[in-house]
């Protein structure tokens, strides 16, 4: 079985790509606020979304070319999902290629993610809408993360 990709061209050059992917200021702007953490090698970068969450090591990077994570720690409490930390162990993979035209083409593989998984349909939908959020928030400076939930009060 296949696991995730996407490809998709980002309109600004691999350098602010990699920006948005290395930093946590960055990684706040289109994945999710309710992150902290180091994004150096062999750090951990902590991912929040409400009651999931997602622990990152970052395994390698090359600068302007590629960002590779590991999960250490995973929990996805969503309904009908019954083996919560299925990203346990997965490695997302983003590869960035300069188009040419001073953009960037951005290969992204989750290796480990794969139909077979309970949550593939929901996070086949969530990388989607989070790698388009990254091309926004890369092109134009916002993007559409995870925001936490407003208590009500």
């Amino acid at each position: 079985m296949e696991h995730f990709q996407q490809d998709l061209n980002i309109a600004t050059k691999p350098e602010s790509v990699y920006a948005a992917l290395t930093t946590i200021d960055g990684l706040r702007g289109w994945w999710t606020q309710e992150c902290d953490g180091a994004a150096g090698v062999g750090q951990t970068i902590h991912f929040r979304f409400g009651s999931c969450f997602k622990d990152m090591r970052v395994a390698s990077l090359q600068p302007g070319r590629e960002v590779r994570w590991h999960c250490t720690r995973a929990h996805i409490d969503v309904t009908g999902i019954a083996h919560h930390a299925e990203w346990l162990g997965t490695e997302p993979v983003f590869t960035l290629t300069p188009d040419g035209k001073g953009g960037t083409d951005l290969h992204f593989e989750h290796h480990g993610l794969l139909p077979s998984l309970e949550c593939y349909g929901i996070c086949l939908q969530g990388w989607q809408h989070f790698l388009a959020s990254l091309r926004q928030y890369a092109e134009t400076g916002t993007g559409t993360p995870y925001i936490k939930e407003r208590e009500a009060a």
